[in-house]
């Protein structure tokens, strides 16, 4: 087979560097484009991370400081997929790409957390460097999270946020999901949140889709959020038997992901599971709100595909080569087409499983897990117990958890 000749990016005419150059709104690219060479280098300015002021934030159930009047933090996280270039050109059989999750806050500060469950990921003391220039990489996409401003701890309250506007966010536009079920918004600038049809207080999940805001309810109906904050059914009900409903994007289409649990939700669970997960759990002076809760678990799940043209449901029995990710600050699908080893037609998700699992180290004590769901047979296992968990090296090879 005849090798690829090199392009020599340098020798671009001039008048593109600019204009390739401004079209590039993550700290990565400009990174890369930067690197080529000293005249490309020149020609753009460093990253400069939007700077979005403090958000109001004030607390309505919150177990911990209820009532209290505190500020948030839009904290931005990325997704990548990163694969080891051999000889500037990415090689399947000695090159196997991975997934990687960047959190970059306000400061320009960032840190690497796991790509299902969030956590903080340091190096071991005799890490390698890491040069990007020794990897193609590919933005998947971007979630965000509100943080305390105090401390950059995460607002437990608020379940899910997504951002409407997300290439401006000095003039964004960003709703939540809080206290289990509630709507909020809020525009960069504004005094205060707007809670929306607050009749209601049963949504699961958010998402930005084809730039607009959806929510999905538990019975399984998916709602379009208008400019003025009205709730408009887009959907007909799915009346799913699961006790958690998750949205999802994949190859364009609208996909919800029925989670079934061994026990019914409660509002004691939404600020634990968030807690939990965050790694806001204090194991020597533990909260006594939070202590022997009974957290449920995944026992099964149920894939829909919305057909948006004929107004119903298709019960999914087979995603392809596509896996789901469900994770706290929104749920992706990814294409395992190029992942050596790695199975798709299943879903990634974090849960808080015993040591019956294989896999889980332990004796039993509660924590969350990266699991995985095979829609093939139905079976529910530990990540590191199954061929999914190839898409998350070599990261777990020379990083560890926090």
């Amino acid at each position: 087979m005849e090798k690829k000749k090199k392009v020599d990016w340098s020798a671009l005419p001039k008048e593109l560097w600019l204009t390739i150059g401004n079209c590039l709104d993550s700290r990565i690219d400009v990174l890369r484009f930067r690197s080529v060479c000293t005249l490309w280098r020149s020609s753009v300015p460093l990253f400069k991370q939007t700077t979005v002021p403090p958000l109001p934030h004030k607390f309505s159930s919150d177990a911990v400081a209820a009532g209290a009047e505190f500020q948030a933090l839009l904290f931005q996280t990325t997704v990548y997929r990163m694969q080891p270039l051999v000889d500037g050109e990415p090689n399947s059989s000695n090159s196997k790409p991975w997934l990687l999750k960047l959190e970059e806050s306000n400061s320009g500060e960032s840190r690497l957390l796991h790509p299902i469950t969030n956590s903080p990921l340091r190096y071991p003391p005799k890490a390698k460097n890491f040069n990007l220039l020794d990897f193609g990489v590919v933005e998947l996409r971007k979630s965000y999270s509100l943080k305390y401003r105090q401390n950059n701890v995460i607002i437990a309250c608020v379940n899910k946020v997504v951002v409407i506007g997300q290439t401006h966010l000095d003039n964004c536009g960003i709703f939540k999901i809080f206290d289990g079920g509630k709507l909020g918004f809020l525009r960069i600038g504004d005094e205060k949140w707007t809670h929306f049809d607050e009749q209601n207080s049963h949504y699961d999940d958010i998402i930005v889709y084809k730039g607009q805001c959806y929510v999905v309810d538990r019975l399984g109906t998916i709602f379009w959020v208008s400019s003025e904050l009205k709730v408009v059914p887009f959907s007909p009900p799915l009346c799913g038997f699961g006790g958690q409903k998750h949205l999802v994007e994949s190859c364009g289409d609208l996909y919800v992901v029925d989670r079934c649990l061994d026990r019914e939700r409660s509002e004691r669970y939404h600020l634990e599971d968030n807690n939990v997960i965050f790694g806001l759990h204090n194991p020597v002076h533990p909260n006594p709100f939070f202590a022997n809760a009974a957290v449920p678990e995944a026992i099964d799940f149920k894939v829909y595909k919305l057909d948006q043209e004929w107004a119903r449901w298709v019960d999914v029995k087979n995603l392809g080569d596509q896996v789901f990710i469900l994770s706290n600050d929104g749920s992706f699908s990814v294409s395992t087409r190029g992942f050596a080893r790695v199975k798709g037609n299943c879903i990634l998700f974090t849960d808080h499983r015993h040591a019956h699992l294989p896999g889980v180290a332990g004796s039993g004590a509660r924590k969350c897990h990266s699991c995985v769901f095979d829609l093939e047979d139905g079976s529910i296992k530990n990540v590191a117990a199954f061929r999914a968990c190839f898409m998350l090296w070599p990261p777990s090879s020379w990083l560890s958890p926090d």
